[in-house]
Order: structure tokens, then C-alpha cells, then sequence
């Protein structure tokens, strides 16, 4: 060796420093090297199989993932990895924009919806909700204290495809949305 110390690279292997080297700085090395990670794995693997892969996480995953890279946010918030959500474990922080931004957004994928303990979601949310998630199957709405019989109205409407309506603990509701969901329910 020439007296000087040597590099160690990404990869494990080291190679003599000189002084005709050009070396990068650590922030050009991550910047590159999560640049070149993120074009790696996105030519490496079809979109289709990146899909399915992402149709296994969970809603705080996918979020996370979605602040990756632009390629990311795009796969995962491609509708068809929110056929199912779940959004008990948010229940405070659960709000009606938040529905109608999901309704909005998965709508003809969307087949079940936990809002359950959701207690700030409204009848116009779920309004929107019901015009945009036509093929929505099953739909908990538990413990969802202010929704009222015009809810039940427009999951009658427009939830031909709902097989399964939890409407436990809606204390607001009357027989008139019983007699509204009830043609659909199968």
C-alpha cells in the first residue's frame, strides 16, 4: 500500500485511496445510492409483482411506503391495495374527509370498511362514501354515534352489492333506515 488509508465501499469492498481518486462526499454516496436502490428494485421487479406485494401491507405501511419515492406513492396508493381497510385503530383521529378521501380514491376497489368506534364520522361523509363505493360488500359502522336513517337511505340506493352492515350501538337511527337498507341486504 502507498501509505494512505483504504476506502471502504457500499459494498464491502475496499480499494486503496489516491490522491487522483475522485471521492463523494457521504450526502452525494446516500443521495446516489438510494437513488440507485429506488431504480434497482423498480426495473428489477414488474409493477404487477410490486402490486401484490404491497397488497399485503397494512394501511400505516402503505402510508409510509408512499413517502418513499414518487414511483412508491404510487403503488401504494393504487386503489387496488385498499380493498379492505380498517380504521379502527384511528378511530379519534378518524374524521368525514378522511372517508370521502379514501371513497374517493379506492371507490370501485373498496369491498370492506371497518369504521367502527369511528365516532365523528357523519351522514354526508358517508354519503359520499356510498356514491363512490358502489361495490362495497361489508361495511362496519359500529359505534358510530352520529349517523342517522340518511345514511341507511344512501347505502339503500346505491350499496346493491353490501351483504353485511354492522349497525351496532347507532343510536340514532330509527325503523325507517332499517326498512331503507333492508331491500339491499341480503
Amino acid at each position: 500500500m502507498n501509505g494512505h488509508a483504504p476506502h471502504i465501499y457500499q459494498n464491502g469492498h475496499t480499494r486503496p485511496n489516491s490522491r487522483h481518486n475522485h471521492t463523494k462526499s457521504r450526502s452525494e454516496l446516500s443521495t446516489t445510492s438510494l437513488n440507485d436502490y429506488d431504480a434497482q428494485i423498480n426495473r428489477k421487479l414488474p409493477k404487477e409483482l410490486l402490486l401484490r406485494i404491497f397488497s399485503f401491507l397494512d394501511v400505516i405501511t402503505l402510508c409510509r411506503c408512499a413517502q418513499v419515492a414518487k414511483f412508491w406513492n404510487i403503488l401504494a396508493l393504487d386503489g387496488s391495495n385498499w380493498q379492505r381497510v380498517d380504521l379502527f385503530d384511528f378511530q379519534r383521529d378518524v374524521e368525514g374527509p378522511v372517508i370521502e378521501n379514501i371513497s374517493k380514491r379506492c371507490g370501485g376497489f373498496l369491498k370492506s370498511l371497518s369504521l367502527r368506534g369511528c365516532q365523528s364520522i357523519t351522514d354526508t361523509a358517508l354519503r359520499t362514501f356510498a356514491l363512490q363505493c358502489q361495490n362495497i360488500e361489508k361495511l362496519n359502522l359500529s359505534d358510530c354515534k352520529k349517523l342517522t336513517d340518511l345514511t341507511c337511505s344512501n347505502l339503500g340506493k346505491y350499496g346493491s352489492r353490501l351483504n353485511y352492515l354492522d349497525l351496532d350501538s347507532c343510536c340514532n337511527l330509527t325503523n325507517n333506515a332499517l326498512t331503507a337498507i333492508g331491500s339491499v341486504i341480503i
